[in-house]
């Protein structure tokens, strides 16, 4: 079965952020979720530079139906970064001087803390720092929420020991899904888990079929195939289904995690003839010990509710699917 290429910006991105500093530490990196801690003396915070940095980390989410920033910001001056704060678990370290003859990106993973990301953004001058972390928003934005991702995957995996047993019997994927789905509903290459609620509701889905084309992992296909599936089997009053919003065209992108790729659909989703709505994300994959095009999605329904960090924890289940080997297939 054909391997699909990565897009070459993404693992140049990738290759761009691998450096380690090895001198980890046995505490776990502390702080909140989603919180990112500058370190830049006051005037240069409040200055140009300072006001760039702050415009890209407190840029909206994408694809949620209201405004909310993509990281709570805190600034530090470096006299005052002291031992406690070297344990935070997302920190940004800028060092504008004349000694870099251009700007770049490093990062330092695990250097005070396990599970830490420090980046580390070198200029030359103020205006080159400007130009520099304006023109890679996206890659610095797009580091911080993966790190966050995979770090809620790897926590996830440590609370929730065994992946889905009916999900791996049916679609022979492991996947850990978090407490409280109780409410279970399934058709033939079909599962549905949700916890039901009012308020705050969290919902996983996953479906198959067979793989015929590289192209059911282009946008238009994977929208046409989660709104004919989805429209079937989540239905509700007045003859209301699950649809795709139209008011905001999904976020579309291909990438690897852990060797497998996967094609991410991020957008808005609705039902029809009815006022239930919210964000969804959806990863798409083949599955190659079977022959099926895997599809696993998390939405939620919170209305007047912040839903940036109800999303981005449920996404965290999507960072611990795996494909297992084909002996492990055999013996669970």
């Amino acid at each position: 079965m054909k391997r699909y290429a990565v897009l070459p910006v993404i693992l140049a991105l990738l290759a761009l952020f691998t450096s380690c500093d090895g001198g980890s530490s046995f505490f776990s990196a502390s702080g909140t979720t989603n919180e990112v801690i500058v370190i830049m003396d006051e005037n240069a915070w409040e200055g140009t530079a300072g006001r760039a940095l702050f415009g890209v980390l407190n840029s909206n989410v994408k694809a949620l139906p209201q405004a909310e920033p993509n990281f709570r910001i805190l600034q530090l001056s470096p006299e005052n970064f002291t031992s406690t704060f070297k344990m935070a678990r997302n920190l940004i370290i800028p060092e504008i001087s004349n000694i870099y003859s251009y700007p770049k990106l490093t990062a330092d993973l695990d250097k005070y803390a396990m599970g830490q990301v420090i980046m580390n953004i070198h200029a030359p001058d103020t205006v080159s720092f400007v130009e520099f972390v304006t023109e890679n928003r996206e890659s610095i934005i797009d580091y911080f929420v993966t790190k966050e991702l995979e770090r809620n995957a790897r926590y996830l995996k440590n609370q929730i020991k065994e992946p889905v047993s009916r999900v791996k019997q049916v679609f022979g994927i492991n996947i850990h899904f978090p407490k409280g789905l109780p409410n279970i509903s399934e058709h033939e290459n079909f599962y549905w888990a949700t916890n039901n609620a009012a308020r705050g509701r969290q919902d996983i889905v996953i479906y198959q079929f067979p793989y015929t084309t590289e192209t059911v992992f282009e946008k238009d296909s994977l929208i046409n195939i989660r709104n004919r599936v989805l429209g079937e089997y989540i239905t509700g009053s007045f003859d209301s289904r699950m649809m795709t919003a139209t008011v905001y065209s999904p976020d579309y992108r291909k990438m690897e995690t852990d060797g497998l790729f996967r094609a991410e659909l991020r957008g808005l989703w609705e039902m029809t003839n009815d006022m239930m709505g919210g964000p969804f994300v959806m990863h798409a994959f083949v599955n190659e010990n079977t022959g099926m095009v895997v599809i696993v999605e998390v939405f939620v329904y919170a209305p007047e509710m912040n839903k940036r960090n109800l999303l981005r924890n449920l996404e965290s289940t999507l960072y611990t699917i795996s494909i297992p080997e084909k002996e492990e297939e055999k013996t669970s």
